[in-house]
């Protein structure tokens, strides 16, 4: 059995996969996982771009906490307005940009990899505060020197379990669960080395992990 770890400060999801008869084949799985991970990365980066709707409620807006050390003479005195005024921009969770490119595999993100086995997510060593925003928690903000409450915003989320069900692999939409994508890569490597081992072409299998790389998942 091969394991699939989603980690980090958030929590911790994981996908167990049982082979089937041909893995053995497949005496590493390190490809299957690079695919993995690219389709994780796009799964993060569209549930920032929506704000959470692409896997499920919207995140709420961030119009708390106010700063009250603002100039008298700047208003509304809200956070967005602020914000706005010192990064530009009024995102949410994307105030240094470190939470979201940890989240989306870049500076900051978790990636272990063996043979057999790959973990990814956010490192907690790296984004300490990921957990406060991902739970919605009070906590010691060093920006405005005070305890402030965060809304709830997960940071990586899955629409049903990330293991998926047969019955609700696509929505309308056409959006397969990151659960069923993950499956059929990882079935399709096999495939794929089934195919070499019997001295077939594995293109098939390679335009169905080129199609599973591009999947929009929830």
């Amino acid at each position: 059995m091969i394991q699939i770890k989603v980690t980090g400060a958030p929590g911790v999801e994981r996908v167990a996969l049982g082979l089937v008869e041909w893995a053995h084949l497949v005496g590493d799985f390190r490809p299957a996982f690079g695919d993995i991970r690219h389709v994780f990365n796009r799964h993060q980066a569209r549930h920032f771009e929506t704000r959470g709707k692409s896997t499920g409620a919207e995140w709420p807006s961030n119009f708390e906490p106010t700063v009250p050390w603002l100039p008298a003479d700047f208003k509304p005195r809200f956070y967005p307005s602020w914000k706005r005024a010192a990064v530009g921009h009024t995102r949410p969770l994307e105030f240094s940009g470190l939470l979201r490119s940890a989240a989306t595999g870049g500076k900051g993100s978790l990636s272990r990899t063996t043979s057999t086995s790959m973990e990814m997510g956010v490192d907690s060593s790296a984004v300490p505060y990921a957990e406060n925003h991902h739970f919605g928690r009070k906590a010691f903000s060093r920006l405005f020197g005070r305890v402030v409450s965060l809304k709830e915003r997960p940071v990586v989320r899955f629409n049903r379990s990330p293991l998926g069900s047969k019955g609700s692999a696509f929505d309308k939409k056409g959006r397969a669960t990151f659960g069923y994508a993950t499956r059929q890569l990882v079935q399709a490597h096999i495939i794929r080395a089934r195919r070499l081992s019997l001295g077939f072409s594995p293109s098939a299998a390679d335009r169905t992990i080129a199609r599973l790389r591009e999947t929009d998942t929830r």
